[in-house]
């Protein structure tokens, strides 16, 4: 599961994403709007600025935007800054591997085999997803179970 401060991550750099080029964004903006805690909200976005992604301004005319258009972000590669892997167990993170505790040995442990399938498949499919692209709130095929 993504922790809650990924979630908050994502949905200020698709507000952030969707005022791009339009100057900075008020954090009480991106808090109201997307119904984030101001202050957790500061400590995502001071993060996200140490790491290049985004950039702010003090002041009255101040706030936040993105250091890089949104083509050059992938969903993959934000939810792997908030959360250090797309791995679902740590002996299947491609970065921050860890042998698991009580477990087979790594070339004897079929889940690990299987985790490192999804680990794979989760990465294609989220790198291939850009801030930029649009996302409708309810996917298509959710719309057609609705029916």
């Amino acid at each position: 599961m993504l922790s809650q401060k990924t979630r908050y991550a994502i949905r200020a750099m698709q507000h952030l994403a969707d005022r791009y080029g339009q100057g900075p964004v008020h954090l009480q903006e991106i808090s109201d709007k997307q119904n984030i805690p101001a202050k957790f909200l500061t400590v995502i976005l001071s993060e996200l600025s140490r790491l290049g992604i985004v950039e702010s301004q003090r002041g009255k005319d101040g706030g936040y935007w993105l250091a890089l258009s949104p083509i050059d972000i992938s969903y993959g590669d934000l939810i792997r800054v908030m959360r250090g892997s797309l791995a679902l167990v740590p002996c299947a993170s491609r970065f921050a591997h860890e042998k698991c505790k009580n477990c087979l040995e790594e070339g004897d442990c079929r889940t690990r085999a299987l985790m490192l399938e999804v680990r794979d498949r989760t990465a294609e499919l989220l790198d291939g997803f850009r801030l930029s692209d649009p996302i409708s709130p309810v996917p298509a095929f959710a719309a057609d179970e609705q029916d």
